[in-house]
């Protein structure tokens, strides 16, 4: 079979004469129409895809200059608001130390205590009724005990109660249902103010309440035990015995009726309030317990009694829910003036207890005194008896 294949090839190159020609390509269809279009979109392709790859860099690029500038905005706005945290807490520390609270008026309330103390103490040395009667009772010469008792009689008049009027109505003694029944007898007259019954309690007396309670000292603290000496009588031995005798009476009488006596004083209108309440006033929440709680009294005349004074002072920080709502808003150095000044008006009252202990310890020590007079006086006077006998017979 090789054989036969051999001779083939060879019969075939004998019979054909070989030639050589040069070829010059002018153009392939396929690379035409298939390989060259492939080409061009290969081309655009790898070339948006470069324009894309650049957009992302750009966009990466500035992305990450953006989030320089927020990093750095964020740090500056940072700084900025620290810078301004300081800036207000530093702010805020001045206002608290500097600024001046409503309740400042409450300091010139303070500084009037003295004053509104000192008017007191005068208007008690010399406190005189407005009525003629109870005027006369307590300044003119002193009576008998009969007549000291027709006085207080007459004087009841002006205060006769609904149980007299129907028992002794229309006499001399109860003409009419007073005004103020019992004033001169009911010892609520000197602490409440004398007026109808179930009245609210008040801490400034107007006239009449202010005579009532007068009434009510003499007829408990200054009755007469006999009458004033006259010139005649200290003629003789018995009538300055008489008028030492009634001096010391007299010295009793006054310190018993001493604290009744500063007791009205102290309810009576004091012109030392006025400018006081006037620049305590302007604070809302002085204003609103003014409103709640003054007495009627010291509303007409725009002045308190000092009693009331004190009263109000410490009540309108204590049962005053507006003045809690100022002390709730209340810190740092305002805080502390106010609890300082509240430390010093407590130290005030105490100062008016103590000095209250000193005048019942003035009366403790009258009231000892009589006892002791009461006690030794007799067995003095029979030992004095016997030592004038005993004298007499050594004569």
């Amino acid at each position: 079979m090789k054989i036969r294949l051999s001779l083939l090839g060879v019969s075939l190159c004998l019979s054909a004469s070989a030639h050589a020609y040069s070829v010059y390509v002018t153009g392939s269809a396929p690379v035409t129409t298939q390989i060259m279009p492939a080409l061009g979109t290969i081309e655009a392709t790898l070339a948006d895809i470069l324009a894309t790859q650049i957009q992302l860099g750009t966009a990466v690029v500035n992305g990450n200059e953006q989030v320089a500038s927020v990093v750095s905005e964020g740090f500056k706005t940072q700084r900025e608001m620290d810078i301004l945290a300081r800036q207000t807490e530093r702010l805020e520390d001045a206002r608290k130390s500097f600024t001046v609270p409503e309740s400042i008026c409450s300091e010139s309330a303070s500084g009037a205590a003295a004053q509104v103390a000192g008017t007191s103490r005068a208007t008690a040395s010399s406190l005189r009724s407005t009525r003629a009667a109870a005027g006369g009772a307590l300044t003119g010469q002193t009576r008998t005990p009969g007549e000291d008792a027709v006085r207080a009689a007459s004087t009841h008049a002006g205060y006769c109660t609904e149980e007299e009027f129907s028992s002794i109505g229309g006499t001399p003694f109860c003409p009419a249902v007073s005004r103020h029944p019992g004033g001169d007898r009911q010892v609520t007259t000197l602490y409440d103010g004398s007026g109808e019954t179930g009245k609210r309690p008040d801490l400034t007396f107007s006239d009449e309440q202010i005579d009532a309670a007068l009434a009510y000292m003499k007829n408990t603290a200054r009755r007469s035990a006999g009458r004033s000496p006259e010139k005649m009588d200290l003629k003789t031995a018995a009538g300055q015995e008489y008028q030492g005798v009634y001096t010391e009476y007299q010295g009793i009488t006054d310190a018993a009726a001493e604290p009744q006596l500063s007791l009205i004083a102290a309810s009576k209108p004091n012109t030392s309030t006025r400018d006081a309440l006037s620049e305590t006033l302007q604070s809302e929440a002085a204003r609103k317990y003014y409103d709640e709680t003054t007495s009627s009294e010291a509303r007409r005349t725009g002045m308190m009694s000092e009693r009331e004074f004190e009263a109000f002072e410490v009540g309108r920080r204590y049962a005053n829910t507006a003045y809690l709502t100022d002390l709730q808003e209340m810190d740092g150095d305002n805080l502390i003036r106010e609890l300082i000044r509240t430390q010093n008006l407590s130290n005030w009252l105490a100062l008016g207890m103590k000095n209250q202990l000193f005048r019942l310890s003035v009366i403790e020590g009258q009231s000892l005194a009589l006892l002791a007079e009461q006690k030794y006086r007799p067995q003095m006077a029979a030992l004095e008896e016997r030592m004038n006998a005993g004298g007499a017979r050594g004569k």
